[in-house]
């Protein structure tokens, strides 16, 4: 169970959304100006016209100089070059209130896990530096090719089609012909093979439907 600290207005965390963090995702949320610092694996701050800008970076400070714990910007628009202060002060990285709860519980989920690991064990995706770790090595994926590889890791298992890939990874309109996930896939392999050639086959090809993540049983915690 992770313990995750929020600055936030409280209306904008509903009920239900604490308690589908907490069953099924594994996250427990508090309220920050009243949670045990120590305690926390993580803080999530969010930037709305309900938090005055002050108070923002008030914690901002506050948290860097006590602390090196992951924290996120939950934000209604997009920052832009705003995003440069914000890095300086110590933000591992950004979120959008438009996405989907599940992104933004899944993104938060494996960047805790990845920063609150002791051991270099397992397989690790960490969205704050959009790179994948098979034990103790580490490779740096694209955007997409990150993207892709979180498509598959939270299908539990489960073959995703070229289609569920694309629409993952681009808009509707506008999908991607199968040859684009090909490569996408290729190219992760080659980064893959090129740090560990054990793990060549963790994404495992279903002939004329798609792909799966077949993570090897001393990857899986």
């Amino acid at each position: 169970m992770y313990a995750l600290g929020i600055l936030s207005d409280k209306q904008r965390i509903q009920e239900n959304e604490q308690e589908r963090l907490f069953t099924d995702f594994d996250i427990k949320i508090y309220e920050l100006e009243n949670a045990d610092l120590a305690s926390l694996q993580g803080i999530l701050l969010q930037k709305n016209e309900h938090v005055q800008i002050e108070k923002l970076f008030q914690w901002l400070i506050k948290l860097r100089e006590i602390s090196s714990k992951p924290i996120w910007i939950l934000t209604d628009e997009p920052l832009g070059e705003e995003k440069i202060v914000y890095l300086k002060l110590g933000v591992n990285g950004f979120l959008l209130e438009s996405d989907s709860f599940d992104e933004i519980a899944l993104t938060i989920k494996n960047g805790l896990r990845c920063m609150t690991t002791e051991k270099e064990d397992g397989f690790c995706l960490d969205p704050s530096s959009l790179t994948v770790r098979f034990g103790s090595k580490k490779i740096i994926l694209t955007k997409l090719e990150f993207s892709l590889l979180d498509c598959l890791y939270t299908s539990e298992n489960k073959v995703r089609t070229y289609e569920e890939i694309a629409e993952y990874l681009w808009d509707k309109e506008e999908l991607a012909p199968k040859y684009r996930v090909a490569n996408l896939v290729f190219h992760i392999r080659k980064k893959i093979q090129m740090i560990d050639d054990n793990y060549a086959d963790v994404i495992k090809t279903i002939r004329s439907k798609g792909y799966k993540l077949n993570l090897p049983e001393e990857l899986i915690k």
